[in-house]
């Protein structure tokens, strides 16, 4: 699997979603990993300005969140 770099995790929210700073807009439903290529969750929204916007990604809880971590999606 080859990963591409989206972006850098911000935070976790209390509603168990995690906030990315985006480098690279994914499509919804994409599947979200770290570099180690575990998963994340999936992206349920893009928001914020165009210049700098962020991805809510609903957190399986599969993988320890930290923030600054880089995270991926894989490539086609």
């Amino acid at each position: 699997m080859a990963l591409k770099r989206i972006g850098t995790i911000m935070h976790l929210t209390k509603s168990n979603n995690v906030v990315i700073k985006a480098e690279d807009i994914p499509d919804i439903n994409s599947v979200v990993y770290l570099k180690n290529k575990t998963e994340i969750g999936k992206v349920i929204e893009v928001f914020g300005p165009v210049s700098s916007p962020f991805i809510l990604v609903k957190y399986s809880g599969k993988a320890k969140v930290e923030s600054g971590n880089e995270v991926y999606v894989e490539t086609k």
